[in-house]
């Protein structure tokens, strides 16, 4: 990545597509809060990465554009940014992983192009397999040890 992260900054991802818009309702998303949306997970970000990637339906397909936003928050902000504590999200229904990190420029973020890395799975992660290769592929640019998210089996 291109900026160094401080030593008291918390890494927060998410994934989206900026040639991809969908129109917020209210109780998942919000127009005020578009773009917004982090987790501290990447494999949390990482569940976005197929509605980042394409487009459904009939003419479903590849788009261009996915990419990864990486956010350096300071740690000590970090719980204050929790969607729990937001006036507009803390009534939504939201995953409890959730952080609303402002766009605006007041925390450095990275944003790495998705995809020359996804290349051929693109439009594919549909698929159980492609989308974990697309993980794996995701966390070795990241430098990170992809976590294998097998489906839980009852014991």
């Amino acid at each position: 990545m291109s900026k160094s992260v401080q030593p008291d900054t918390t890494t927060v991802y998410r994934v989206e597509n900026l040639a991809i818009q969908g129109t917020p309702n209210g109780v998942t998303s919000h127009e005020d809060l578009v773009g917004q949306w982090f987790s501290p997970n990447v494999d949390t970000a990482l569940n976005y990465l197929r509605k980042s990637t394409q487009t459904f339906g009939k003419d479903a397909g590849p788009v261009d554009g996915a990419q990864l936003v990486v956010a350096h928050v300071p740690t000590a902000q970090l719980d204050g940014l929790h969607v729990s504590h937001h006036p507009i999200a803390a009534s939504m229904d939201v995953e409890n992983d959730n952080y609303i990190i402002p766009r605006d420029g007041t925390v450095p973020t990275d944003i790495i192009p998705l995809d020359e890395t996804l290349g051929d799975l693109r439009g594919q992660l549909g698929n159980f397999n492609k989308q974990q290769e697309a993980r794996q592929r995701i966390h070795a640019m990241l430098g990170e040890v992809a976590v294998e998210q097998q489906p839980t089996q009852p014991v």
